[in-house]
């Protein structure tokens, strides 16, 4: 009766909600890197694929700063209660929101649309 409680609550138990992130954050990856290698890349771009040797560092120092930065968020959310957790990742949404949108209208008006 508990577990369900919990449910209709929605509250989760951490490894549920972090097993659940994991899984979505690689489908997502793959389908992302599988849609890469599958679709053509436009002529102004310069290649035949949107995998570039020459951009390899990138990859390494991404795939590299993500090994080293997830155990870190992860020990920092012991010190952040669930209210700061929940402010700080606003805070970032909205900036990343902002970000997104500024982007669009900046492209939007240098193609002329």
């Amino acid at each position: 009766k508990q577990w369900y409680q919990r449910r209709v609550r929605g509250e989760y138990p951490k490894p549920e909600v972090r097993a659940n992130g994991t899984v979505i954050a690689t489908v997502n990856t793959l389908v992302r890197i599988i849609t890469y290698m599958v679709k053509g890349t436009p002529e102004e771009y310069g290649h035949d694929t949107w995998f570039v040797r020459q951009d390899l560092y990138l990859y390494l120092a991404v795939a590299g700063t993500s090994l080293l930065a997830a155990p870190l968020g992860i020990y920092l959310t012991r010190f952040l209660n669930r209210s700061g957790y929940k402010i700080a990742l606003t805070m970032l949404l909205i900036i990343n929101g902002v970000t997104m949108i500024t982007t669009a209208v900046l492209d939007i008006r240098s193609e002329g649309l």
